[in-house]
């Protein structure tokens, strides 16, 4: 098992040494600018793409190429510490991959192409994303940090996603990822989007100021766990389906509710939830068997909790002026 040295003296500098590379090489990049696209194809698996030095390692498409990194049909490559700028699709991007882990990376600047986004996988199963920092994608609406598409057990831990053009976080289709430790702010959509997704964990993720809703759930079996979601211009938490859980989450100052619910049998407990602007919790006709348990309201306006529906259950709340 080598370690193949990179230094930034050809146009393929880093794509020859993947190349080079075999099963178990790690590969060293050196301080520099790379203006190259780098394919991983699944005859390289279990190669490392390392920075030698954080992010002083940097890859820039000025503005022409598509991809900084792309990992196609592969199983356990890392890319780790380095800087993407001004690529016009994507930062980096998995399809049909498996158990890759993508660190520490500092992404911005993506746009030009169709739907840019920092981090994209799709078709992939037990990725990790972790430590990453993705900011300025995108414009006019159309951008996202970080897009999982038919994805399960991908882990997206501890990265920073704000300022991009749509959301910060968006999880199409797939079962069974968790989305923990993240900062997310000032994004022109939804902090969080899951959409035709059952059984997924957000928790403790700091989600503030965005453009749209903190968390969007339109998914099912959606777990909302010990996050603050803070200062967002519509919901905190919109719940769209049914069989959600929202526990031990501060909510407040949204410029809507705190949690507005158009579905049925979701439970809501142990939540702060105060100064929201349209209601603290908002449950919606004709929805039914929700349960708003052992929250703490404070100052919503116009009120602590809203019911439109049926037979939901209102139990042990505490209201504060």
């Amino acid at each position: 098992m080598a370690i193949i040295e990179v230094f930034p003296n050809s146009q393929t500098a880093i794509q020859d040494a993947v190349t080079m590379a075999n099963e178990g090489d790690v590969i060293l990049v050196h301080r520099g600018v790379y203006h190259e696209s780098v394919q991983v194809s699944s005859i390289k698996n279990n190669i490392r793409i390392i920075s030698k030095h954080k992010q002083a390692a940097i890859l820039d498409g000025r503005c022409m190429l598509l991809d900084a990194f792309e990992l196609n049909g592969v199983a356990g490559v890392e890319i780790y510490g380095f800087k993407m700028i001004n690529y016009l699709s994507r930062g980096i991007q998995l399809l049909n991959a498996k158990s890759n882990h993508i660190l520490s990376n500092k992404i911005s600047d993506i746009g030009g192409g169709v739907n840019p986004v920092g981090i994209f996988i799709n078709n992939s199963i037990g990725n990790l994303v972790m430590q990453n920092v993705v900011e300025r994608i995108g414009s006019a609406g159309s951008g996202t940090g970080i897009h999982l598409q038919s994805v399960t057990g991908s882990w997206v831990i501890k990265n920073k996603l704000k300022h991009n053009s749509a959301q910060g976080i968006e999880v199409i289709d797939g079962s069974h990822n968790a989305i923990v430790g993240n900062q997310i702010s000032h994004n022109k959509g939804d902090g969080i989007l899951v959409s035709r997704v059952d059984n997924n964990l957000i928790y403790d993720n700091k989600i503030t100021n965005n453009g749209n809703n903190g968390v969007n759930a339109q998914s099912t079996n959606t777990i909302v766990l010990d996050s603050k979601i803070k200062g967002n211009r519509e919901n905190g938490l919109f719940i769209a389906f049914n069989y959600n859980f929202a526990g031990f989450n501060e909510i407040k100052d949204n410029k809507l509710s705190g949690i507005q619910v158009i579905s049925d049998f979701n439970d809501i407990q142990n939540n702060k939830i105060e100064n929201n602007e349209n209601n603290g919790v908002y449950i919606h006709q004709p929805h039914t068997a929700n349960l708003v348990f052992a929250n703490q309201f404070k100052r919503n306006n116009p009120n602590n909790i809203k019911d439109e529906g049926e037979n939901n259950n209102i139990i042990q709340n505490t209201m504060k002026d």
